[in-house]
């Protein structure tokens, strides 16, 4: 493993001299960015799968800012972040989610708009307050 030299000491068989480049450092650091750039995009092709999978339902927000919250678990050493900054994002999330679900509910056309609507033969009655 170690190469005789005169001294007696040897030097390992990864060591390089310095002022020397190191071939199989910058290939280590090409083939670990390769390999974080295939699990990001394989998170980001998921995570488009799951959106389009979520919509209209009540949790389109929620579960990809899951998954986004997986990812940056998975890379990074989040350990020490406290708990309580991945659980209000999901609970921004979730209102968001239940908010416009609650809206859409809202915006649906009263008959009294609709036969206004009918009646002048166009959509541009604005509905009255009751």
């Amino acid at each position: 493993m170690a190469g005789e030299s005169e001294g007696g000491h040897a030097s390992p068989s990864w060591f390089v001299a310095p002022g020397e480049g190191d071939s199989l450092a910058w290939i280590s650091l090409i083939f670990i960015a390769l390999a974080l750039y295939g699990l990001v995009s394989l998170y980001a092709a998921f995570d488009r799968w799951a959106e389009h999978q979520s919509k209209g339902t009540p949790l389109a927000k929620t579960i990809p800012t899951m998954l986004t919250i997986a990812l940056l678990y998975e890379i990074f050493p989040l350990g020490h972040f406290n708990i309580l900054l991945p659980l209000s994002a999901i609970l921004i999330a979730l209102m968001a989610d239940w908010s416009r679900f609650n809206l859409r509910r809202d915006e649906t056309p009263s008959t009294e708009y609709r036969d206004a609507a009918a009646q002048t033969g166009t959509d541009q009655v604005e509905p009255r307050n009751v």
